[in-house]
């Protein structure tokens, strides 16, 4: 059956097509010029797919998908490698994604614990803090920095939202440079939470929690149809969740609400309205983790859960607003659009206390105390237009984007003396006096990109890549006590290039390289500022999904270097230059297995060499980055639940961890490996599921973060944590 494209239709795409968005593309130039040709004829489609040929190039095009995503242990589909549908199996770089049934079976309450079966992660350079969240990608750190439905909201320090995990359906980790998609980033990669969405059918489920340290729990998760024709869609999650902190008269609270809405008035059209509304308040000291203190700190010889700041004083309130839209709207069978919004506003109040000194006596305590405000709005955009299409035995999705980003930060940070303690006899309750803040900054950061990406099929076996991007990033802090402004205006050319071969049966090898960058603020000693950091990656790697089963198989060798780092100056050494460089070169296993005679496996080893490879300082050359592991390996195995007929039984998980030796910063201490013990013991019966999870089974205390060489510490994991869930769905 043929079907003929009408006049009106074809000039309405030429129409858009000839827009100034498009004008750089050479076939929609192409395009536009033959308007004279006969009109397109289109083949009968397939269920869910349409064909045709327009002027000569044949055009596949997929339906508006719900907006639920592939269900399971195991996911075959991701878009944020390439911001389309692409299989996992073939996109040319490294992606994990850790589904929501993954999570469950851990028992992960935060993304510390999500991540620990994830190769290509480290968690052990820093302490684990309750206001956010840090850890390292291929050896490079991200701090604050994660993304949320493919959207970054530029947030920084204390100004971030640090979102409840269980308002998300999964978590994906693309490793690896990505500024072509996503502008400004980590080298090592990027952390993107997928919001969970309103679907189809219904869903009703609650969650009670219970676990050591005093931690309790209660949420809920409602959604499906809200009329009967499936056009409006809604969902609504919650929770609210306390717990006590390592140090004493510490605690903290978290309470989150998150409507979402998604409306379906056709076939072509689906917008989805996201909002999450969150308070975190956290009394006392804020560190999940211990600190052991060693000779020279002013607490060494005391407990380490003394608390030395005072109730009435040491706390951190946190409140965030997001409201933000996934709009996907099909114009033909050719071009579609996606566009992504949202909106932030954040503010936070803190004050906490450090230790100073110790007096001769032994006893008596000095103190200095920090305090700050905050607020922050963020704005952030995403727009790309693709584009189906074919020519020859060529078949392509060419993606067109634009994603703009836009942040207003007010802050104000002072420090000043306490009253001095009594440690002996702690005196709290004293009056503490705040002087004025010493640091009054507004500062503003705007991005703008404009991105071009094409995916090509040659016939049934190579699908190649190749994508490119220009940026502008532009900052002004105005410093509010002497009225100087530090500017900052950089651009930055990014590129990406991948190549995958289907060899049969699953087996899908590829090769990849890819960029990205970073602003780097500040100037060198004549004046110069400086260039934005950059990252460059090539990557080779296999990945393996057997037909008729629900695994994957990844692996991938790498070598990553972050170029135009600051190295001290060796004319002046009170400023820096841009010659040195961090290389990370490696090896990354992962398995994901689902179902195979009633278990469920998860496994990864990395093999991570990241060292100085340029410096001014020749000692530095060849030192190793701070806090990687050499080696870090983990097993996961749990038997699965019981059917939907039987709806009753027991099943069992456990899980094995090995976080390997690393180094401080000067490579001056080395922190022993270690080996880690997770288990599961989870009872079905009709609708509720009870699970018991445990943490660090054999209850390791081991180091995380290395500051015996600055500050006379080392921070150490909290030991074994208990929890139990009961869920009710139904």
């Amino acid at each position: 059956m043929k079907i003929k494209t009408s006049r009106t239709r074809k000039k309405l795409l030429y129409a858009l097509i000839g827009s100034s968005l498009f004008w750089h593309a050479p076939l929609i130039s192409q395009a536009a010029e033959q308007t004279e040709e006969p009109a397109a004829t289109v083949e009968a489609p397939s269920a869910g797919q349409q064909e045709f040929s327009l002027e000569g190039v044949e055009v596949t095009s997929n339906r508006i998908k719900d907006n639920s995503l592939d269900r399971g242990y195991v996911a075959k589909h991701s878009s944020f490698g390439t911001k389309t549908d692409t299989p996992l199996s073939e996109t040319a770089q490294s992606i994990s994604v850790i589904t929501r049934e993954q999570l469950d079976a851990r028992g992960v309450t935060d993304l510390f614990d999500a991540l620990g079966y994830t190769p290509g992660i480290s968690d052990v350079a820093y302490q684990r803090d309750s206001r956010y969240f840090t850890t390292n990608i291929r050896g490079f750190a991200i701090s604050n920095t994660t993304y949320t439905d493919g959207l970054n909201m530029l947030t920084t320090g204390w100004a971030s939202p640090n979102t409840d995990l269980y308002s998300f359906d999964r978590i994906e980790i693309l490793r690896g440079p990505a500024s072509i998609l996503y502008g400004a980033a980590n080298p090592g990669g990027l952390i993107n939470q997928v919001s969970k969405r309103p679907t189809s059918t219904e869903l009703q489920e609650i969650q009670l929690q219970a676990g050591n340290s005093n931690q309790l729990s209660a949420a809920v998760d409602i959604g499906g149809p809200a009329r009967k024709d499936g056009k409006l869609l809604f969902r609504l999650t919650g929770r609210t969740t306390g717990e006590d902190l390592y140090v004493n008269s510490s605690s903290s609270k978290q309470y989150f609400i998150a409507p979402a809405l998604t409306w379906r008035p056709n076939e072509n059209t689906s917008l989805t309205l996201l909002t999450h509304f969150q308070k975190d308040d956290v009394k006392g000291n804020y560190e999940y983790t211990r600190k052991v203190y060693l000779p020279g700190h002013p607490l060494y010889g005391f407990s380490d859960k003394l608390f030395i700041g005072d109730s009435n004083y040491d706390h951190y309130t946190r409140d965030a607003s997001q409201i933000g839209y996934l709009l996907e709207h099909r114009f033909n069978d050719t071009w579609s659009m996606t566009q992504t919004a949202r909106h932030l506003d954040l503010s936070y109040r803190f004050k906490t206390t450090d230790a100073v000194e110790l007096a001769a006596d032994g006893r008596t305590l000095t103190r200095s105390g920090r305090y700050g405000t905050g607020d922050f709005a963020a704005d952030a955009i995403d727009t790309h237009f693709q584009a189906n299409w074919s020519a020859g035995a060529v078949a392509h999705v060419t993606l067109l984007g634009l994603d703009f980003r836009h942040s207003d930060y007010k802050y104000r940070w002072g420090r000043g003396s306490l009253p001095s303690l009594d440690l002996l006899s702690p005196n709290y309750g004293q009056t503490i006096t705040l002087s004025s803040f010493s640091q009054m900054t507004n500062a503003t950061t705007r991005q703008t990109g404009w991105y071009v990406q094409d995916q090509m099929k040659f016939g049934d076996r190579w699908t190649a890549l190749a994508g490119g991007r220009y940026d502008q990033y532009k900052s002004d802090s105005l410093n509010l006590k002497n009225g100087l402004h530090t500017r900052l205006n950089q651009d930055a050319f990014t590129g990406r290039l991948g190549l995958v071969y289907d060899a049969g049966g699953g087996v899908m090898p590829y090769i990849s390289y890819n960029e990205s960058f970073q602003a780097q603020s500040g100037t060198d000693r004549i004046g110069n500022s400086f260039n934005p950091t950059t990252g460059r990656q090539y990557e080779l790697g296999i990945q393996y999904q057997p037909a008729n089963s629900n695994a994957r198989f990844t692996a991938a060798i790498f070598d990553l270097r972050k170029q135009n780092v600051l190295v001290t100056d060796p004319v002046d050494d009170t400023f820096s230059i841009q010659t040195g460089e961090v290389t990370s070169k490696g090896l990354e296993l992962e398995a994901n297995i689902a179902a195979f005679k009633g278990t469920n496996l998860t496994t990864s080893y990395t093999l991570l060499n990241n060292k100085v490879t340029k410096d001014t300082d020749p000692n530095r050359i060849g030192l190793r980055t701070e806090g990687v592991p050499r080696h870090s390996a983990s097993i996961w195995l749990d038997t699965t639940s019981p059917t939907e007929e039987k709806k009753q039984g027991w099943s069992f998980g456990a899980g094995l961890r090995y976080i390997g030796s690393r180094y401080d910063y000067d490579n001056l201490h080395k922190v022993g490996g270690v080996w880690l013990t997770d288990a599961l013991v989870r009872y079905d019966t009709g609708n509720w599921r009870y699970s018991l999870n445990i943490h660090n089974v054999f209850d390791k205390h081991y180091t995380i973060g290395d500051f015996a060489s600055s500050d006379y510490y080392y921070t150490v994991d909290e030991g074994r944590t208990i929890q139990l869930t009961a869920t009710c769905r139904w």
